[in-house]
């Protein structure tokens, strides 16, 4: 078992040696099986360079560049009115109802579960 992004399977197909139909991998996304991943981008508070950042972030956020995304980084777009490739529309899909874990939960168990997992990951 491979614990990927349900975006693994597009960028299987487009990387394939032989074209495909089907994406030899599959995404589970049933209710509850999976977490969102949402990345961000921000401005640095006390930048000197505020004009360019506000630049940087509106020019990541347009319809052209979101739409560059997800043959590049096999992510879905932020922006809502960007297209998706065919192979994403064919092969990705998105989980309607993802587990989630408040951040006060996350908050006060993140050096226990860090410690669980270390133990587990260096046996």
């Amino acid at each position: 078992m491979v614990v990927s992004y349900a975006s693994s399977p597009p960028a299987e197909v487009h990387y394939a040696k032989e074209p495909m139909d089907q994406a030899p991998t599959a995404a589970v996304v049933s209710k509850g099986t999976c977490f969102r991943q949402i990345e961000f981008v921000g401005i640095v508070r006390g930048t000197q360079k505020i004009d360019l950042a506000k630049n940087l972030v509106d020019f990541m956020l347009d319809r052209t560049f979101q739409e560059d995304i997800p043959l590049q980084m096999f992510v879905f777009p932020a922006n809502k009115n960007a297209g998706l490739p065919e192979v994403f529309r064919k092969h990705a899909r998105i989980a309607e109802d993802p587990a989630g874990v408040s951040p006060d939960e996350i908050d006060r168990h993140r050096e226990e579960w860090i410690e669980a997992w270390t133990r587990v990951v260096l046996r």
